[in-house]
């Protein structure tokens, strides 16, 4: 992260307002017959610049009520309201924690004081505390937000959200995008992995420790210190496979597959891994989703599910059930790495 001085930034913001082929305030579409984004329903307070908006939450879901397995589409009406402010001719759309107005999400491109234009994202966020700005740089955005430009257009009634990428071509926000992370062994499903055989060779109980295959694209920031705190020692890595000691036992881990998709809410995931050691091998081939199938919701396939319940936003219980279902054999996956820790001297 980079945090900036407010004024200095404000200053780049306009700039990058008007660097977009001269067009400092696209055009609306004021017929939205072509309009690729998502519309929600709007309640505008001008004069205390605050706003609402409504947005419709549908999505498949296994529901269980007594042992009965049902597949159900869920809808559910999201209230949202926010605080807006201006600094100068940027726009601040403010976020609250507990009612406390702590950052504020900026936008540029619109018209100075007047919320009823489009505005165009900055990947920055006004701290109201501190009056500056911190700001994200391309790199370090999801693999959905990397390379875009997202832009709001505030009419009366409707506030119309929609993405385009660096050539302007449009972005249907709900298609699934592929995730860029591939270096799977600087990952915390690696950690998970070297805090099951640190915690196996020390003799503790291990019960509660497992690996989450779906980790493998969540980037260890700590990677490094990680290693060399716990005694790791690294012979090799690169970003499918690793050769690594621990307590003098040589092991080795190859990625054989790993995949995902992200979805506008949830994810498809795909890991496959192979783990050896001098007296044996430990086989990984998992996956998960989280948009349910008809075919997946049945009582046959509860070992697939993992069920609680879930709420509205008004707390109310929505359902009892899942959205998600996972296939594969992490629990097996664990259990073979901790026997081979367990038995790092026998032969077989």
């Amino acid at each position: 992260m980079k945090f900036l001085n407010l004024t200095g930034l404000l200053f780049c913001a306009t700039m990058l307002a008007c660097s977009d082929g001269g067009e400092s305030n696209p055009v609306s579409n004021n017929s939205r017959e072509n309009f690729v984004g998502v519309k929600y329903p709007l309640v505008l307070d001008e004069a205390n610049r605050k706003f609402s908006t409504y947005e419709v939450l549908s999505h498949d879901v296994c529901k269980v009520d007594d042992d009965k397995y049902e597949f159900v589409t869920m809808v559910d009406t999201q209230h949202i309201e926010r605080v807006y402010d201006f600094r100068g001719d940027t726009l601040v759309i403010f976020y609250s924690d507990e009612d406390v107005r702590t950052y504020g999400q900026i936008f540029v491109g619109g018209k100075n004081g007047q919320i009823k234009n489009k505005w165009k994202k900055v990947n920055c966020e006004y701290v109201q505390e501190t009056n500056s700005l911190d700001c994200s740089e391309s790199k370090e955005l999801s693999g959905r937000l990397k390379n875009t430009i997202t832009y709001f257009d505030f009419t009366q009634d409707t506030l119309f959200a929609s993405v385009i990428d660096l050539n302007g071509k449009p972005i249907d926000m709900y298609a699934p995008t592929e995730d860029d992370y591939d270096d799977y062994t600087e990952s915390s499903f690696m950690e998970d992995i070297f805090d099951l055989i640190i915690y196996t060779n020390e003799g503790a109980v291990v019960s509660g420790y497992g690996v989450s295959p779906w980790t493998a694209f969540w980037k260890n920031e700590n990677f490094e210190a990680y290693v060399q705190n716990n005694n790791v020692v690294i012979n090799s890595r690169d970003k499918a496979h690793i050769s690594f000691v621990i307590s003098g036992q040589n092991f080795e881990v190859e990625f054989t597959k790993a995949k995902r998709l992200q979805y506008n809410r949830g994810s498809y995931v795909e890991v496959g891994a192979t783990l050896k050691s001098g007296n044996g091998v430990c086989i990984l081939d998992y996956m998960s989703d989280s948009r349910m199938t008809p075919e997946i919701c049945k009582v046959e396939n509860a070992g697939l599910m993992d069920l609680a319940s879930t709420y509205n936003s008004k707390d109310s219980l929505l359902y009892f059930g899942t959205d998600s279902y996972h296939i594969g054999n992490a629990d097996e996956f664990r259990g073979c790495i901790v026997n081979l820790v367990k038995n790092k001297n026998a032969e077989f």
